[in-house]
């Protein structure tokens, strides 16, 4: 068998021999039964057996140690077809992977099998460029998405959100589908955000002082912290806690802590450096943008508390004109009423006049009582919103046509209690501002003003049929609407939200709620 092999060898013509000898991969010339007929030089440098040697040899047991073709083999494909075929195929024995490929030829073998021309390359530097690669773009595809969606954030925690979910999402990362948020502050960590954690571990990591357990330090050291329950910097354990590892990344921008993600990892898995690198640039992306975030939302609580000391202030303002109208001019003007009485008794020229002045100094102290009104109205301080308002309204049906409605709905738990005192008086002024709106800009038959007090929350409904406006195009031109910023400005200080619906001929409805536990905080 060996000669005939060699003598088939030695009739290929030399040409082609030096041919394949000059590939620099190994190549064979097989027949259909998977025998080595020939071998260029290449073998020698890469299986490390002189071409001559294999002459003979079965082609799987020289490349893959076995003792029939492997799964896949492209041999028996190109001699039943007759056409090219290549194939991938992982050497298990080496650890490479090879890329074989069979052309079949003219030749024939004495026996009258079928030769083909056998090349097979080592691919595996090149398989592990392209995985790198893949990887890499399957990384800046999702930070990519990321940013898009971090653009889109209406506050800090919703940016956590974001992280977190986009995280979970990506199949490739293997991740848990647990994990939690935080937010820094002056006074350590604040959870925002989580997925999938029990109320045990939420009410116990809810609140964290930097270096405490895990979190902590990777926060106080912002160093990424991989650890298990069983750590010693695990120091906060509880009844009901299971065992678990989970990965901790610190979230900074230009070396300000701004806050945390950790993901919990699935048992005994061991996170790579790759996927470590993509969680560090998740949290190197959410920095940037919590940081921006982070400074508007400052800049929105100083602007507001800006706004609220300069309320504040015309609250004051106010409630001294008020009472200087009230208790000063009123009570002077009755005090010349009352002179002007007595010296008419004693004049016959006062007599003639005395009736006519009386009645216009009387108008005079009703036009002050009700500018004393307007300014802060006794009933506010003294009674509280629902009396306040019902008796604003009361006096303005007296001055107009148009029918008013008037109700102030509170929950049995709110029976007999008081809004907070900004709260009264901010809704007092928005439903004012409301109201000389539908007085002076509409054509409306009927308005309905309704408050709803539930333990939580508050609502205030003020809704007219008049010939409504483009809100959204008034709203633009600030100038033209000082009412509205007001009324926006004063819901906005006392955290909650203000929402104006109209369109022309079909009313105006004019919604403030405001969250009563935000707006304690």
């Amino acid at each position: 068998m060996k000669e005939a092999m060699n003598q088939v060898y030695s009739t290929i013509d030399s040409s082609i021999q030096q041919i394949l000898s000059a590939l620099p991969f190994y190549v064979f010339l097989v027949d259909s039964n998977h025998r080595i007929l020939a071998a260029n030089d290449a073998v020698k440098r890469d299986l490390g057996v002189e071409p001559g040697q294999l002459v003979g040899s079965y082609c799987p047991a020289v490349i893959h140690g076995c003792d029939e073709p492997v799964a896949n083999c492209p041999l028996s494909e190109a001699v039943e077809t007759g056409q090219a075929t290549e194939q991938e195929m992982f050497d298990s024995r080496s650890g490479r992977w090879l890329s074989a490929a069979i052309y079949p030829t003219s030749i024939v073998a004495d026996d009258g099998r079928p030769v083909c021309l056998h090349f097979a390359r080592d691919v595996t530097e090149f398989k592990k460029t392209a995985g790198e690669l893949s990887r890499s773009l399957e990384h800046h595809r999702a930070i990519s998405s990321l940013l898009q969606k971090l653009q889109y954030c209406r506050d800090s925690t919703q940016i956590l959100e974001v992280l977190i979910d986009e995280i979970l999402s990506l199949s490739w990362l293997g991740m848990s589908a647990t994990a939690i948020g935080f937010l820094a502050d002056e006074h350590g960590l604040r959870l925002k955000a989580h997925r999938n954690v029990d109320s045990a571990h939420l009410k116990r990591c809810g609140n964290l002082r930097l270096g405490e357990c895990c979190c902590g330090k990777a926060a106080e050291l912002q160093k990424t912290f991989v650890c298990s329950s069983a750590s010693s910097d695990h120091s906060i354990r509880f009844e009901e806690m299971s065992e678990h590892q989970h990965v901790i990344l610190p979230i900074s921008h230009e070396g300000h802590l701004l806050g945390l993600y950790t993901l919990y990892l699935r048992p005994d898995d061991e996170i790579d450096d790759f996927r470590l690198g993509f969680l560090e640039a998740a949290a190197a992306a959410t920095g940037a943008a919590l940081s921006g975030q982070l400074a508007r939302e400052e800049a929105k609580r100083t602007q507001e508390r800006y706004i609220a000391q300069l309320i504040s202030s015309q609250e004051d303002e106010r409630k001294i004109v008020a009472r200087d109208l009230h208790d000063h001019l009123c009570q002077s003007l009755s005090a010349i009423l009352l002179e002007m009485q007595v010296h008419a008794d004693e004049d016959h020229t006062l007599k003639l006049i005395r009736d006519g002045f009386q009645v216009r100094v009387r108008d005079l102290i009703d036009e002050a009582r009700q500018i004393a009104g307007k300014l802060r109205p006794s009933t506010l301080d003294d009674y509280g919103l629902e009396s306040a308002l019902s008796r604003l309204i009361r006096e303005l049906s007296t001055h107009t046509e148009i029918t008013i409605d008037f109700q102030f709905v509170a929950s049995p738990d709110c029976a007999g209690k008081r809004l907070p005192t900004p709260i009264e008086i901010g809704l007092y002024r928005i439903a004012v501002e409301a109201l000389d709106n539908v007085l002076a800009h509409t054509v409306a038959s009927r308005v309905s003003v309704i408050v709803v007090w539930q333990q939580n929350k508050v609502m205030m409904l003020v809704e007219d049929d008049g010939c409504g406006f483009e809100y959204e195009k008034v709203r633009r031109n600030i100038s033209t609407c000082p009412g509205l910023i007001g009324m926006e400005e004063r819901v906005a200080v006392l955290g909650g939200s203000l929402k104006i619906e109209s369109e022309l001929h079909r009313g105006t409805i004019v919604r403030a709620e405001i969250d009563l536990e935000k707006e304690t905080n």
